[in-house]
């Protein structure tokens, strides 16, 4: 997990398995002209896997610690 610790004073949950990740993925089906945000990209689990698809990705996060 990258040696962060989830706090739960944000909700922190990371999500970490890379099936789930996968169907996510599938589910949004991207496609490189599409205009996503991601609130709460945390380590990147999403985020890297939807860049593959896209060419721009805003991602909102709040936990200094993270950024």
């Amino acid at each position: 997990m990258n040696g962060h610790k989830a706090k739960k004073s944000f909700g922190q949950n990371f999500l970490v398995d890379q099936t789930i990740i996968a169907e996510i993925v599938r589910a949004i089906r991207p496609e490189p002209n599409d205009s996503m945000v991601e609130i709460g990209p945390g380590l990147g689990a999403l985020t890297r896997p939807l860049l593959q698809h896209l060419h721009t990705l805003h991602v909102v996060e709040i936990d200094r610690d993270i950024i």
